[in-house]
């Protein structure tokens, strides 16, 4: 990352020595060595302000990431459809959704949508739009129902009455 900030700072310098017009004398070195100076402090600053983001860097999580893991049309059609009408729970955190097909002998194809690595929905899909839509507004309606009752656990293992003191 370091680099990526030298070399940006670098590329500014030498576009700005070169439009500098050819003057004789202190004011070109003074000029120059402010600039120098200048660019040193906010290349300091960058670089500072980034370690402090990768020291936070491991708290950080993208929330409701929804992933494409299918392969054909039919399996892409179904994607767009879900993602399409995908409105995340309020409460829902940390979690990810993956759209994944497996291709079957025939025109059937196979949708298996997994929540965090555990799976909760797992159907035949027959290459029709009206099928498509149906499966794809079900789906949508598993993956709200599991979010939430997700949640709800995890408040409820995480209240008072069920921490405990840890003495016997």
């Amino acid at each position: 990352m370091r680099f990526f900030y030298r070399s940006i700072v670098f590329i500014f310098l030498f576009m700005f020595f070169v439009s500098l017009p050819e003057m004789k004398g202190q004011e070109v070195e003074s000029d120059s060595v402010k600039t120098l100076k200048i660019l040193q402090k906010t290349l300091d600053d960058i670089i500072e302000k980034n370690t402090s983001y990768e020291k936070v860097g491991s708290k950080m999580e993208i929330d409701g990431l929804v992933m494409d893991e299918t392969m054909t049309k039919v399996g892409r059609d179904f994607y767009d459809m879900f993602f399409s009408i995908w409105v995340a729970p309020q409460k829902a955190k940390n979690y990810t959704i993956t759209v994944k097909e497996m291709v079957l002998p025939g025109l059937a194809t196979q949708i298996i949508i997994l929540v965090n690595e555990t799976e909760i929905f797992k159907q035949r899909v027959q290459p029709r739009y009206e099928v498509l839509e149906q499966m794809s507004q079900y789906a949508n309606q598993k993956a709200m129902q599991y979010l939430n009752n997700y949640e709800k656990m995890k408040a409820q293992l995480e209240d008072e009455d069920q921490q405990g003191t840890g003495l016997f």
